[in-house]
């Protein structure tokens, strides 16, 4: 469930939640405001939360810049936009959600199961110890779905986000076992990758590392480049 706040309450109370607060206030991440109407107080795919005073995403939509958007076959809400369930991912950017092939990029590949599709012939390591089957000389040829392109290897590589990252969750113990194992539960209730190195390359491509210690969070996660306050 994904909060949407307003000017009568905040999402959550205590230190976490307050620096959170902080946190995604100062980013303005898909931050949709309700303006009060007593016959209809909440927008599209909306609801009233519990106490009254706050608009939430009906079961099944996602918080996103233009509204809550409901998610489709195969999604899950995830940090700003319906995300796939494990298993599944986007072929073509903006598409529906397929399960993963036992060929062609996404299937899992090691030095005894080699990727035989034409395409999606290069093996990348992971952090599972084996690796997935993706493109390389994206650098002319954009990369399809979600897979992102790394410029800084030679050829070129189409990289996976990291298993997990913006996966719907409501505490740490939902992204546990995957690469995104904070639980921000204040604004995205998405599973975020953490434990990253400040100035570093750890995070995914178009992602940074932001420390909110400053925020009197002993952390550093994994936010949109350009997203840190601090």
């Amino acid at each position: 469930m994904q909060v949407i706040p307003n000017a009568k309450g905040s999402a959550r109370s205590g230190p976490r939640s307050r620096a959170f607060v902080l946190l995604w206030g100062t980013l303005g991440v898909a931050a949709v405001a309700c303006v009060y109407d007593p016959d209809d107080a909440c927008g599209p795919n909306q609801e009233m939360y519990g106490d009254g005073v706050r608009c939430v995403c009906v079961a099944g939509a996602a918080l996103t810049p233009a509204g809550c958007v409901l998610c489709g076959a195969n999604e899950v809400a995830g940090a700003t936009a319906c995300e796939c369930v494990p298993g599944y991912s986007r072929p073509a950017s903006g598409g529906p959600c397929e399960a993963i092939p036992m060929s062609g990029q996404g299937a899992v590949c090691d030095d005894a199961t080699p990727c035989l599709d034409p395409v999606a012939s290069h093996c990348q390591p992971d952090a599972t110890g084996s690796g997935y089957c993706t493109t390389t000389d994206c650098t002319a040829t954009p990369c399809s779905g979600d897979y992102a392109c790394d410029e800084s290897v030679s050829p070129s590589v189409c990289l996976r986000p990291p298993l997990g990252q913006s996966r719907s969750c409501t505490s740490d113990a939902d992204c546990a076992g995957t690469e995104a194992t904070f639980c921000d539960t204040v604004k995205s209730n998405s599973c975020l990758v953490r434990g990253c190195a400040v100035g570093g390359t750890d995070c995914f491509i178009g992602w940074a590392c932001c420390d909110l210690t400053s925020l009197g969070l002993a952390e550093t996660i994994c936010v949109p480049e350009g997203a840190c306050p601090t």
